[in-house]
């Protein structure tokens, strides 16, 4: 959806971000980065991993359906190198930490989050804040691009 979105150059509706909205990263699932390319890449693949290969396989078709062979390797290098610092944190969490801030008296003005995965801290946080300063970014590239057309 979002290379799509990206090829047509037009922003999501509001259904569309809430099916981007559903992406929670790859977090500890090393097996993204297994060859996917054709079935013969199964042989690879762990046995814990293999009920996996259908879905990794499809993203990887994907990617290199939508973008240059250039463009394939960098979404993986980039997934590769936040696959084991990509962690996904429920909402209750989040908002739980927004009103211990909250209840203590303290309002942040400006928001950074340099790992944002699909803006859940960004958007829970400024809730409270509408004039909070905030930037967001994410080091891989295909959250990256789910993020900025989730939040478009």
């Amino acid at each position: 959806m979002a290379f799509e979105l990206e090829k047509t150059n037009r922003k999501a509706i509001p259904e569309e971000r809430e099916i981007l909205e559903r992406y929670c990263g790859f977090g500890g699932l090393k097996c993204i980065l297994n060859p996917a390319k054709s079935l013969a890449d199964v042989s690879l693949w762990t046995k814990s991993d293999i009920e996996l290969f259908p879905m990794v396989a499809e993203l990887h078709s994907i990617i290199r359906s939508n973008t240059t062979e250039q463009g394939y390797k960098q979404y993986i290098s980039s997934l590769k190198n936040s696959i084991l610092t990509a962690f996904y944190t429920p909402s209750d969490v989040i908002k739980a930490l927004s009103d211990a801030l909250r209840n203590s008296g303290v309002t942040p003005q400006r928001f950074l989050d340099p790992s944002a995965g699909q803006g859940a801290f960004t958007s829970v946080f400024q809730s409270g804040s509408a004039s909070m300063d905030v930037m967001s970014f994410e080091k891989d590239q295909l959250t990256g691009k789910l993020l900025s057309h989730s939040l478009s």
